[in-house]
């Protein structure tokens, strides 16, 4: 019969070392540092498009009074069309011998509309989701200035004569613009990286 020995018993460590310690910390960083870049992400996009939902709503409105505004009915008189813009007078209140300055919105022109919705309908509680503030209606777009995220963009498109290079011209819609007739406008907000986003084409 033969002898055998029982197998040497190894002891084992039940506690975890300092090098497993390390280990897990570095595990615990790596999951908080993707948690917070997830959510930093996602808040991002959330503003992205609500940056974009500010934009589809004010193409709705102006494309909604763009069907209407020359009628004679028509309620939202700032926005009305069919009416040349009607310059004030000069005046000279401080008697330099230089007319004044006029600083309220010319009846007729898309400055008077521009006050008007920002001041009487849902839009002057506007809000640029980036900053949480009024969102500011610029020129364009620029990747090289974070100042702009959530920015709206406001252009007339004007179409040039047949046989041009360029089939339409852009640029911004300003305040002493005339709105007297029918115009094609292009709505687009600039995201998180301050490029733009077209939102909508439309007649106004």
């Amino acid at each position: 019969m033969e002898n055998t020995t029982p197998p040497s018993t190894i002891a084992v460590k039940a506690t975890p070392t300092l090098a497993d310690w390390v280990f897990i910390l570095i595990v615990l960083a790596i999951l908080s540092l993707v948690a917070k870049l997830g959510h930093a992400a996602y808040l991002e996009a959330m503003h992205t498009e609500n940056s974009k939902k500010n934009g589809e709503e004010l193409s709705a409105w102006l494309t909604d009074i763009g069907t209407t505004r020359f009628k004679k009915n028509f309620s939202q008189h700032a926005c009305a069309g069919g009416k040349a813009p009607v310059i004030p007078a000069a005046v000279d209140a401080d008697g330099d011998g230089e007319p004044d300055p006029i600083t309220e919105p010319i009846p007729g022109t898309w400055g008077a509309c521009f006050h008007y919705m920002l001041a009487e309908t849902k839009f002057k509680e506007l809000v640029n989701p980036f900053f949480n503030e009024p969102p500011q209606f610029i020129a364009a777009c620029n990747p090289d200035d974070e100042s702009l995220m959530g920015a709206i963009v406001l252009e007339k498109m004007i179409t040039t004569p047949p046989g041009s290079a360029v089939p339409v011209i852009n640029s911004q819609l300003i305040e002493t613009d005339p709105i007297d007739q029918k115009m094609q406008l292009r709505v687009s907000v600039c995201d998180k990286g301050s490029y733009a986003i077209k939102i909508a084409e439309f007649e106004f």
